[in-house]
């Protein structure tokens, strides 16, 4: 019999079918107001903006900033492509800053490092990420945040529901469904400044502000906006996801259980190194040798693996436009050859976990 294990499946929340009838029923939707009211008492921040899409969220959030051109944004050299992307549309820089090995979130050192070199000259602020669910070193980032006084960006995409997430920043954005797939996509803006909440606010409906709460159709515009604003329909399957999200970190994490117990001591697979706060998103592993051999084995089981992005440095973009080499970030570097992510999604079942299991130990065994 065939097995085909993807690395990732669509969910779709159960709640979200009645949600959808007792809309269509009554004519009314209010989903995106509820999804705000959810978020922010979930996460304990003041403000909250749904969007479209999570890199909406985040552009926004350059848009609140106030981004200038030649403004410079510090941010993970791993990280993926909208990073970078919403600054440049600003005609602002990112600049790129390496990784810490084993947890592949910014290295606060590099971080550093990076500020000092560029100190006084536009330096506004630094995006940081939780890649694959695991805790960026927040407490370390806020410090070189201070010293040089940056904003922090936290991009809490694959951290949604993690209780650090907000704990250090001036701005967060988190992300519903999937990029991959494109079955749904969503984000919130999340802040406790009041500032950057209405200049958000703003600017997510075209800089349009109503004149007249008798006439609904008179308005003004303020300033150059964009319609980042999410739709109701997407909002009804956000609420549902965030809904069931604390289930689904259970799982990933009982997951993530599993494969500890049945893959330690594999000569050639490195697991991931176990810390309090890991959602496990994402499982990480290191094949010290020939990894794509070892993911390409997989594949013929049936398994469907993914592995770090692509280092930025390395992409036509950003290479030919700043000059960047192959090995500027050696640590962004070796990650990027040497792991690999394993599925880990709440609709495995347990017999699907140990299939996974057993065939990386059988691989490993003659892997080299």
């Amino acid at each position: 019999m065939s097995i085909k294990i993807p690395f990732r499946k669509v969910s779709i929340p159960v709640a979200l079918q009645a949600a959808t009838t007792e809309a269509l029923e009554s004519g009314v939707i209010a989903a995106t107001d509820a999804l705000e009211a959810e978020v922010t008492d979930a996460t304990g921040m003041a403000y909250a903006l749904s969007t479209s899409s999570s890199t909406a969220a985040l552009h926004l959030a350059m848009c609140a900033l106030d981004l200038k051109r030649g403004d410079k944004i510090l941010c993970p050299v791993n990280g993926f492509v909208d990073l970078p992307e919403v600054v440049r549309h600003f005609d602002a820089e990112p600049v790129f800053v390496d990784t810490l090995p084993g947890s592949y979130a910014i290295d606060p050192d590099k971080l550093a490092e990076a500020a000092e070199k560029i100190k006084g000259k536009k330096l506004r602020a630094v995006i940081v990420s939780h890649p694959g669910g695991r805790p960026a070193p927040m407490a370390a980032i806020r410090d070189v945040a201070e010293q040089y006084d940056l904003k922090i960006i936290e991009d809490a995409t694959e951290a949604v529901g993690a209780s650090y997430v907000g704990v250090d920043s001036d701005m967060v954005v988190i992300g519903f469904g999937s990029k991959i797939d494109n079955t749904i996509d969503g984000g919130v803006l999340l802040t406790n400044n009041e500032h950057y909440y209405e200049r958000g606010k703003l600017l997510r409906n075209h800089g349009i502000v109503y004149t007249s709460k008798e006439t609904h159709y008179l308005y003004d515009v303020l300033a150059v906006g964009c319609q980042y604003r999410m739709n109701e329909f997407s909002a009804l399957y956000c609420r549902a996801l965030f809904a069931e999200n604390t289930k689904s970190m259970a799982r990933r994490r009982a997951i993530a259980a599993a494969y500890f117990s049945k893959l330690k001591s594999l000569k050639t697979v490195t697991l991931p190194e176990k810390v309090d706060g890991h959602l496990y998103t994402q499982f990480i592993v290191t094949i010290e040798t020939n990894r794509d051999t070892f993911a390409r084995k997989l594949q013929e089981k049936g398994i469907e693996v993914s592995v770090q992005h692509i280092p930025l440095n390395f992409t036509k973009y950003y290479k030919e436009k700043y000059g960047y080499k192959v090995f500027d970030f050696p640590q962004a570097l070796d990650a990027y050859q040497k792991t690999m992510f394993l599925p880990i999604y709440p609709e495995m079942s347990d017999d699907e976990v140990a299939y996974v299991c057993e065939a990386i130990r059988e691989i490993a065994a003659s892997h080299r």
